[in-house]
């Protein structure tokens, strides 16, 4: 599905709460915890949030990016870029060469270099040539149509930008369903908070021996109380939108929804980044019911069997993560396929109805058998 995506200022790309998050929703049930696991606070390394992504690497200036896959069934990515000299493009192949392909007469343009890598999660690391904030912004200014697959840039001496596709829709239906329950809850506080959806933006901080490791990142669903979005808010007056808030805007609460090309190992790594960035309560919700390789297997038209859907043990998963503010260690707690889950310190009151989750996943994953 290919969206195009605005590039927009750091106010704007914090401050997207939509209207439709404000639709009324009931009460849900009980749950019922499976096993809870502390886990102590570590050393945030923020490029190493992948399982082993291809690595490109970017020329000098200002070069365009197009990103598709290869065939239907995901398992490869081809990458044109567009550099601003003959002298980048040479650059850029013998940084690639691993990668470089020669396609028709596409190939023909001495300035676009043509490469090709695996995408066994359909994810690719791009790296800059240049560092800082002001370089990502005009690279995404440059490739608004890639800007909202970037789900994560590290700034600084290892600047790179992760890039996750989209193999269908089904994803950001569930992430709306999350992010509008949120929305329910806080259009009854007051004052209310401010609820981002899939293109929110965080800005982290945090530090590895002497480094000063500056990120940001996005979750499917984010939330700031009144207080943090003021402050934030003040942040971005103040400096007139020079500077990003990194180590400020960081939301108290957020949502995970893992999507079928994911693995639980990933997924597991980017809540560690998310609360060693000082969140205080994270879910990971993990909606998938039949494992990738069958999900490939009949979009390459193989015959997987009919009937009912043999679910992943993991299907309706749900780990909440919650920081102790005295020690910054934090525990993980369990539910397995719950109906409801309620918030445990930073949403009082909240309880999110995940058998509307589970439900939405179903109808989904039978669209492929």
């Amino acid at each position: 599905m290919l969206v195009i995506a605005a590039v927009v200022s750091p106010v704007e790309a914090l401050r997207l709460t939509p209207a439709h998050f404000r639709a009324r929703v009931g009460r849900g049930y009980g749950r019922k915890a499976c096993h809870r696991s502390l886990q102590p606070a570590s050393p945030l390394k923020m490029a190493e949030v992948q399982n082993d992504p291809a690595v490109i690497k970017l020329p000098p200036g200002s070069p365009g990016v197009e990103l598709g896959f290869t065939s239907h069934v995901f398992s490869s990515l081809d990458i044109n870029v567009t550099c601003d000299s003959e002298a980048d493009a040479n650059y850029t192949k013998k940084a690639n060469k691993m990668f470089l392909i020669a396609d028709g007469d596409e190939a023909r343009d001495p300035k676009t270099v043509h490469l090709r890598c695996p995408s066994p999660e359909c994810t690719v690391r791009l790296c800059a040539y240049e560092n800082g904030v002001e370089h990502f912004e005009n690279f995404e200014n440059n490739n608004p149509l890639l800007a909202k697959r970037i789900k994560a840039a590290t700034f600084g001496s290892r600047q790179c930008y992760d890039v996750q596709m989209q193999v269908g829709p089904e994803g950001s239906f569930i992430a709306f369903e999350l992010g509008r329950q949120v929305g329910n809850y806080n259009v009854d506080l007051e004052p209310p908070g401010e609820v981002g959806g899939e293109d929110t933006r965080s800005y982290l901080r945090t530090s590895t021996g002497n480094e000063i490791l500056e990120a940001m990142r996005k979750a499917d669903v984010t939330y700031y109380t009144a207080d943090q979005w003021e402050n934030v808010s003040l942040f971005l007056a103040a400096k007139d939108g020079a500077k990003l808030p990194f180590g400020l805007a960081v939301p108290t609460f957020l949502i995970e929804s893992r999507s079928i090309s994911q693995s639980r190992a990933v997924m597991k790594k980017t809540m560690e980044v998310w609360m060693e960035a000082g969140v205080n309560e994270a879910w990971l919700v993990d909606p998938i019911a039949i494992p990738y390789s069958k999900f490939l297997n009949r979009r390459d038209n193989e015959t997987v069997g009919v009937g009912k859907i043999e679910e992943l043990s993991t299907f309706g998963q749900v780990d909440v993560y919650v920081r102790d503010s005295a020690t910054g260690n934090y525990t993980i707690t369990t539910f397995k396929k719950p109906r409801t889950v309620q918030s445990v310190t930073a949403l009082p009151g909240f309880e999110m109805e995940t058998w509307r989750i589970w439900d939405l996943a179903e109808k989904y994953s039978r669209k492929y058998f």
